[in-house]
């Protein structure tokens, strides 16, 4: 009987563009890239993105059944090593002046407006705004809003709401009197929005998308010198759907838009980072229906949404 001299080895190659693939770097080791196609440098050499996509779920590699059943069983890992250095690429510059500034600087200026008297109207009854729409109100009377920094920003997946919605809300505080109130704001399948002026005392929801609050992660800006002022924020949120407008199941949906905002506030502005015990389910499917009950996760989610109506923190 014949013998080979040689190793076995797949003969039949790829062809046209995938053979090209090959030919650049899946088929000879001399040819992997260092360079993921998410932008960032891995020390392995292959494509991690390929197999692990933190922010890439969804991408033309992915058919949809696949991204549905990966989404059920993915666990993301720590916010801050998952996301060094993504956010520079998806925001446009703010504007100057977006920064509060210490009391002393502005304690000689004369007023521009009435007495203060606390939180605007604004956000005294519900309304919904697209993103353009809140940043052009806010620029429509800048004078009304200049004493309004954010506290903290925090990012939320709504249990009960259709596959497993995620938005973020942040709390806005009136430098001078000190009253608070909270703002939500995400994308949903009909566009970006805004939402103010919400009862959270009442824990009534304005929709199923915001039904069963589960924290995730939360920036917190401690150091009242250095909070953004709301501006700042609806310019994030403004260019965030700018970049890509267009709701997309299989990549540029909720937790993205939630993921984008939340970095880009975080890495231009500091902060302190808190991962939730339940944060490593971001991006992923948390089902639940009548036949499969996530009795722990529903648990917190109704704790979580008892102290958003007792108090202002998060």
């Amino acid at each position: 009987m014949t013998h080979l001299t040689h190793p076995w080895m797949a003969i039949r190659r790829p062809r046209n563009l995938k053979r090209q693939r090959w030919v650049a770097g899946v088929g000879f080791p001399g040819g992997i890239r260092q360079q993921c196609s998410c932008g960032k440098p891995h020390s392995r050499n292959f494509d991690l993105c390929l197999l692990f996509p933190r922010h890439r779920f969804g991408s033309s590699r992915f058919n949809t059944v696949f991204l549905l059943l990966f989404r059920l069983f993915y666990h993301a890992s720590s916010f801050e090593v998952a996301h060094t250095g993504y956010a520079r690429r998806l925001y446009l510059p703010l504007p100057p002046e977006t920064v509060s500034k210490p009391f002393e600087e502005v304690g000689d200026e004369k007023p521009l407006i009435a007495p203060n008297q606390g939180l605007p109207n604004l956000f005294k009854n519900f309304r919904r705004f697209s993103t353009t729409g809140w940043l052009d109100t806010l620029l429509q009377d800048p004078a009304e809003f200049k004493n309004l920094k954010v506290n903290s920003i925090t990012w939320i997946k709504a249990l009960a709401s259709p596959f497993s919605h995620e938005f973020i809300q942040f709390i806005v505080e009136d430098s001078v009197s000190g009253q608070r109130t909270r703002v939500a704001a995400g994308r949903e399948e009909t566009g970006d929005w805004v939402l103010v002026g919400w009862n959270w005392a009442l824990g009534d929801t304005p929709s199923d998308h915001y039904n069963l609050p589960l924290p995730l992660l939360t920036v917190t800006f401690d150091d009242v010198n250095k909070r953004p002022d709301l501006r700042a924020l609806a310019y994030v949120l403004s260019a965030t759907t700018e970049k890509h407008p267009a709701y997309k199941f299989r990549r540029e949906m909720c937790w993205w838009y939630a993921e984008t905002v939340l970095e880009v506030m975080h890495e231009h502005f500091g902060g302190k980072v808190k991962e939730w015990e339940w944060s490593r389910y971001r991006y992923s499917f948390i089902v639940k229906t009548s036949f499969i009950r996530r009795r722990v996760l529903t648990m917190h989610a109704e704790l979580f949404k008892r102290q958003l109506a007792e108090e202002m923190s998060y």
